[in-house]
Formats: structure tokens, sequence, C-alpha cells
């Protein structure tokens, strides 16, 4: 029988009869005992039956509601609406009894429920006391003793079930999900292997089986942060484990029978050359351990070295580039033209151009572009100062048409 064959649902119905009761006719009755302890997952039926007077002041009695809820401090809520029990409660009622009907119980389920009618009678309601009292627990796989052979381990095994403390019920077995049918009691001796996955069930009831238990499996190390590590900073060393029960941690140093550390993550602050080398991360639960490695290499060099050797290469950056800007900053000023054209010249021709002959009987195309020098005045403006103007020599130029003269005045 397979594990999944096992697990079609359990449902716990216990008979039993509890009633609160008035004077005044009011009646509810559960027939269940006051204290019932199901296995986490299983289906829980509890039942009530329920009376009420006729009539109150002549006026007759109807009910206007009738639901199950869970004791809390606050005011009673429907379990229908309860978010917590969405789609895992169901309220049947025949005539005057009605049914509670949780599936797929949850540890978080575990209180006192109890059932309330509510009437057309102004604030004529009641509660059934004092209500049943529900636990819920999970089996669990306890490990009694382990003897280590050659390539596997001699194991005796319990099913702890806080339900059932006299182990009057029947239990199955499971290895790797497949039931084994040498024992049906809640102990259990096996030969297993380190890969192994072992749980346990209650037979008959296809109630969900125990969370399994093995030995550490599949263990890593890894660095943070990774790759070389470099004199004076510092390095984390995490050891990951899959494992049930939880695996303890130890670390040691290859060649040192010093313990350093008995936690998962393991810091070393300082680091120094002293400190490379090979360490060792072993995970070990009652059912077997595993071992991990990982080298941590020293960097060349140092934080020290490193931060001053980045100062001054930031100090070499920044003086390149202001080098670079002043001599893009002059190469730009050299480039442009300091040119000044006072009023009077732009309207009038300079007299000396004249005589000489340069801007008479041609035509506007062959015109001399003139450059004017700059005009600087005194504070006395009675006594103007006037550049020299010096023709230079023209330079002539012949195309296929006609001569053409540049003349540049300076």
């Amino acid at each position: 029988m397979s594990l999944t064959a096992a697990l079609k649902g359990f449902v716990v119905v216990l008979c039993w009869f509890a009633a609160a009761q008035s004077d005044e006719g009011w009646n509810v009755r559960y027939n269940t005992k006051t204290e019932i302890c199901v296995n986490k997952g299983s289906t829980v039926i509890i039942w009530s039956s329920y009376d009420y007077p006729a009539e109150i002041n002549n006026v007759s009695t109807t009910v206007d509601k009738r639901f199950w809820f869970i004791e809390t401090e606050g005011e009673p809520v429907d379990l229908r609406e309860d978010p917590e029990y969405k789609d895992r409660v169901r309220n049947r009622r025949y005539e005057k009894k009605c049914r509670l009907e949780i599936s797929e119980v949850r540890e978080s389920d575990s209180g006192v429920y109890k059932f309330r009618l509510i009437t057309n009678h102004e604030n004529r309601s009641f509660t059934g006391e004092p209500g049943v009292r529900l636990t819920v627990e999970e089996l669990q796989v306890q490990v009694i003793s382990r003897s280590d052979q050659q390539e596997d381990s001699d194991l005796q095994l319990k099913c702890f079930y806080k339900c059932d403390p006299g182990g009057l019920y029947r239990y199955a077995w499971f290895i790797n999900g497949e039931e084994t049918r040498s024992s049906q009691t809640l102990t259990y001796r096996h030969r297993t292997s380190s890969t192994d996955r072992i749980s346990c069930a209650l037979r008959y009831y296809g109630m969900h089986p125990s969370p399994e238990v093995y030995a550490p499996q599949t263990a890593s190390v890894s660095l943070t942060p990774p790759g070389e590590i470099l004199e004076g900073s510092s390095v984390t060393l995490t050891c990951s484990i899959d494992a049930n029960p939880a695996a303890n941690f130890t670390w040691f140093k290859e060649n040192k029978d010093s313990l350093k550390s008995e936690e998962p993550t393991f810091t070393i602050s300082n680091f120094t050359a002293e400190d490379g080398g090979l360490y060792i991360c072993v995970a070990q639960n009652q059912l077997g351990q595993q071992n991990s490695t990982v080298q941590v290499w020293v960097g060349s060099g140092s934080v020290g070295l490193v931060a001053a050797w980045s100062i001054r290469a930031v100090l070499l950056t920044l003086m390149f580039l202001a080098v670079l800007f002043l001599k893009v900053f002059r190469r730009r000023s050299s480039e442009e033209p300091s040119v000044i054209r006072s009023q009077d010249e732009d309207a009038q021709e300079p007299e000396g151009l004249e005589r000489d002959g340069l801007t008479s009987g041609r035509p506007a195309e062959d015109q001399v572009e003139i450059q004017h020098a700059t005009v600087t005045f005194t504070q006395r403006q009675e006594d103007p100062l006037y550049s020299t103007i010096d023709p230079v020599k023209a330079k002539r130029r012949r195309d296929s048409h006609e001569d053409k003269e540049d003349v540049v005045i300076q």
C-alpha cells in the first residue's frame, strides 16, 4: 500500500452528550465529548441538538439564524463567514439538529467550538455551553537510538502522537513514500541508508502522515564576498543544508583542531594571510551527517593599499581633466577675432584707400575686403588716438575669368 493510497481522508465522529439547558426552555446538547483530539489534516464532525420555547409573551418563536463559532474575545462570528475556514466548513441541519464538519483541520483550528441560536425576540439568543474543545496535533517521528554500520545505520524509531498517549492505535510506516509492513506499532526498527526518508501515519484512517525525517542532504558552502579575500577585509562563510530534524553545524579549518564556529554562518574579521586555507562545515542530526568544504584564497595587496591607490588614481584623473580644460579654453580664445568697428568708419570709406585707388572705378564684386584695426580712446576725448593703417602687398591670383586682388589691412 502506497502513501498516496493511504491519504483518502479521515473523519472523526465522537458521540457523547453534553447539554446546556435553561429554565425557560432553551436547550443545546452536544452529542460529542467536550474535549476531542485529532490529527492534523483529518476531518472533524461535531453534532448538536437544540430546543427553544414555542412562544414568549404570547409571541411565537422563530429561529432567524443558527450557526457555529469558535470562542474568541470578540463577538461570535459564523465559521462560514470566517476567511480562516473558507471552503473547509459545512453546516447541515436536520429538524432541531445541526452538524458541524471541518475538513483538513490545522493546528490553528484548536479551540472551543459552540453552537448559537438567534430568534425573532429582542435580545433573545442562546449559546450552548460549555462547548467542545478541539485539539489538533501532528504526528512526529522520533529517533530512539542509532548505531552506525559500514554503509548504513540501524535505527529505532517511534511515531509520537499526543492524542494517543497509551499507544492504542495501529500505525503504518513509510520508507521513501512506500509503506513497509514490517511493523504496525508506534515503534519501528529499520536498517536505513543516508538517503532514506521515513514517516508514519495512523493505519486505516488515511490521516496525513508525519513529516519525513532524514539525514542531512545536499550541503553547500558559499563565500561573501566571493573570490579572493584581501588582507584587512572581512569574509562570511555560510553553510546550507537540507535536513529533518534540523542539523547542528560545526566549522573547522584544515589541519587545525580548534573549533571555529557552531553556527550556520561564520565570519572572519580583519582577514590575514594566515586565515587563508580550506574550511570544513560539518552538518549533523540524529540520522547522520554530511561535510562540505570551501577554499578561501588570499588576494594580492591589502585593503589599505587598494584604498591608497584608489585615491591617487582619482587625483591624477582630476589633474588631467583640469589641464585638458585649460588647453581647450585657450584654443577657443585664440580662434575668436577681436574686431570692433566704429560707426564713423562704417559710414564712410577710408580716404587713404580712395587716394590709392583701391575703391574707385571697380565693380562691387572687385571691391577690396577691408579689416579695420581696433580704435581706443583715452579719457580725454579731445585727443583721439588712431591706430596706424598700413596696407600690405596684395596677393594676386588668377582664375579663368579675371584677376582679383585681396587686400589685407593690418
